[in-house]
């Protein structure tokens, strides 16, 4: 996860986490709720999913949210795990995408 948070320098935070939502890993600033923020992501990327499902789109990527200080992005890690990265609004989408995919591939064949 280093060296994919290195290549986009404006990650502010990460969090790795099982489908269920259950936390693995992560590295978020203090005070934050691991469990609550992760199994939210889960139940957003499960719904995401299943909208791109229901309106024939195919199997759901990625989700990214952008708000007034950043951008979350919610990308699967292979069959049993959900990488989600906070960044700052500055870094731009592209470098994120690339970061989440990289971190992903190398996550996926651990799991």
């Amino acid at each position: 996860m280093e060296e994919a948070t290195a290549m986009a320098a404006g990650v502010r935070a990460w969090m790795l986490l099982s489908k269920e939502g259950l936390p693995i890993a992560s590295a978020v600033p203090q005070g934050l709720e691991e469990a609550e923020i992760a199994a939210m992501a889960a139940s957003i990327l499960g719904v995401a999913d299943l909208a791109a499902e229901r309106m024939e789109q195919g199997s759901l990527e990625e989700v990214l949210v952008t708000n007034q200080d950043g951008m979350m992005l919610m990308k699967s890690a292979g069959e049993k795990a959900i990488l989600v990265l906070a960044a700052a609004k500055s870094l731009k989408t592209g470098l994120l995408v690339y970061a989440a995919k990289t971190a992903c591939d190398r996550i996926a064949p651990l799991l």
